[in-house]
C-alpha cells in the first residue's frame, strides 16, 4: 500500500525580489511524499504568488486525498482528479519519482525521452530595480543568458544600461502582464535594437486577442495566459512560443503534452519556475531538454536550497543526483 503525506514550508529569499506588481520575501512550497514497500519519492509544488492560489486551497486538495487512499481510489486517478496548480503538481512529479525508483529506470526511459544531457544552459533573472542596479546585477552574472524583469516605467533606459553591462549578454525580457498594446508598439523595434530575443506576456492574460495582427520585430511568448495543452489552440497567431512551468501545468505529466502541444502548432518553447528548491527545477530540467530557453534559476534566489542540491557554475546546471529527484 503507498504511504502519503505532505507538508508546506516556507522557503526564505536571499534578499528582497521584486518584479512589475510584487516583492516576494520567501516563498511557500507544497512538499509531497510517497513511499511504497520501502521506496520513498517526493515532489515539490510552488505557490505562486501572481495566481489565486492559496494554502489553504491546497491543503484542502491534499488533505482530501488521505481518507480516498484509504477508501481505495488509486492515487494516480485521485492525482489526476486534482486541477491544475502547485498542489497536482507536487503530487505527480512524486509519482514520477516513485516510479522511477521501483522501476530502477530514470525519468528520460520513462517517459520515452532521449538520455538527458548532464548539464544545461540556464538564464538568471535580474530583478525589477533602477536601471544602474539592473545594470550592476547583470554585471555580476556568470549567465550568458539574463531574464530581465520589467514593467511599464523605464523599459529602454533599464535594458539599455544592461546592454551596455553585458554587451554579450543573450537577453529576454519580461514584463509579467505590466503592457498596454500601446507600450508593445512603441517600445518593440528598440528592443530588437537592443538584440532583445523575446518578449514574455506583455499584456494581461484575457487581453491577447489584442495580439492579432501586431507586426512586432520581437517574438513574443506567453506565460500567465499558458497554462495546459487545451490553452494552446487560442494562442495560435498571438503568441510565437509558451513559457511552461509544471505549477501552472500541474505536473510534469500535463508538461509534457504542453511541450508536444506547442510544438505541433509550430511555436517556441520555454520552461520556467515559480521559483523554487532544486526539488522543483529537477522535473523542470526534463522540459528543459526539449525547449528553447532555461529559465530555472529558482534556487539562486533563495537563502538556502533542499538537499541534495542541484548544481549551477557559469551559467550551466547539473542534473540532479536521484537521491534528490528522478
Amino acid at each position: 500500500m503507498i504511504r502519503f503525506d505532505f507538508s508546506i514550508d516556507k522557503w526564505p529569499l536571499k534578499q528582497p525580489f521584486r518584479f512589475a506588481g510584487f516583492t516576494v520575501t520567501d516563498l511557500d512550497c507544497v512538499h509531497v511524499r510517497l513511499s511504497r514497500n520501502g521506496v520513498q519519492a517526493q515532489g515539490e509544488g510552488v505557490l505562486p504568488v501572481v495566481f489565486d492560489v492559496t494554502i489553504e486551497a491546497v491543503t484542502a486538495q491534499l488533505d482530501g486525498l488521505t481518507k480516498a487512499l484509504a477508501q481505495g481510489t488509486p492515487i494516480e486517478a485521485l492525482c489526476g482528479a486534482l486541477p491544475p496548480g502547485p498542489a497536482r503538481n507536487a503530487l505527480d512529479c512524486a509519482l514520477w519519482d516513485l516510479r522511477a525508483k521501483e522501476s530502477g529506470t530514470d525519468i528520460w526511459q520513462l517517459a520515452g525521452l532521449p538520455a538527458a544531457a548532464d548539464q544545461l544552459e540556464v538564464d538568471e533573472t535580474i530583478g525589477l530595480g533602477t536601471p544602474d542596479d539592473m545594470a550592476r546585477a547583470a554585471k555580476a552574472s556568470a549567465h550568458r543568458v539574463l531574464k530581465v524583469k520589467l514593467d511599464a516605467e523605464n523599459i529602454i533606459d533599464r535594458v539599455r544600461a544592461i546592454r551596455s553591462a553585458r554587451p554579450d549578454a543573450e537577453l529576454i525580457v519580461d514584463a509579467n502582464q505590466s503592457w498596454t498594446l500601446d507600450l508593445l508598439r512603441r517600445h518593440g523595434a528598440d528592443l530588437a535594437v537592443l538584440d532583445v530575443k523575446m518578449i514574455e506576456q506583455p499584456l494581461p492574460r484575457g487581453q491577447d486577442a489584442q495580439l492579432r495582427g501586431l507586426d512586432c520585430p520581437v517574438p513574443i511568448f506567453a506565460d500567465e495566459s499558458c497554462h495546459t495543452a487545451a490553452d494552446v489552440p487560442q494562442l495560435i497567431g498571438l503568441y510565437q512560443g509558451v513559457n511552461i512551468k509544471l505549477d501552472k501545468t500541474g505536473g510534469l505529466t500535463e508538461a509534457l503534452a504542453l511541450v508536444h502541444a506547442a510544438r505541433a502548432a509550430g511555436m517556441g518553447v520555454m520552461v520556467g519556475c515559480m521559483a523554487g528548491t532544486s526539488l522543483s527545477m529537477a522535473p523542470a530540467y526534463v522540459i528543459a531538454g526539449l525547449s528553447d530557453w532555461s529559465d530555472l534559476d529558482g534556487p539562486l534566489l533563495l537563502a538556502q536550497d533542499r538537499p541534495p542540491a542541484m548544481t549551477y557554475a557559469a551559467g550551466q546546471l547539473t542534473r540532479c543526483a536521484p537521491a534528490l529527484w528522478g
